[in-house]
């Protein structure tokens, strides 16, 4: 729990960052998008014993975990809707 406090501490200005370019840069988009796609390898990582997938998943997930509990605790309900409802506009 501490080791978890110290990287909040550390991460918070990289993620308020990302929390204020994300409607525009579809950043955690793309990051959800690589962690579905890596999640679809995780059944033949295992049974061929490469753990790459399996560790570039398992981090993608965590990242993911930690954005969201930034975003939920500083953002109302309209303004994260606003981050999961990104539409590229080129």
């Amino acid at each position: 729990s501490a080791d978890l406090k110290l990287l909040e501490e550390a991460t918070i200005s990289v993620c308020k960052s990302l929390v204020e370019k994300n409607p525009r840069t579809g950043n955690l988009g793309s990051l959800i998008k690589v962690f579905l796609s890596r999640t679809k390898e995780l059944k033949i990582s295992a049974e061929c014993q490469n753990h790459l997938f399996i560790w570039q998943a398992h981090n993608a997930l965590f990242i993911i975990c930690c954005l969201l509990k930034v975003f939920i605790s500083r953002m109302s309900e309209e303004e994260l809707q606003l981050h999961f409802t990104y539409e590229d506009k080129t």
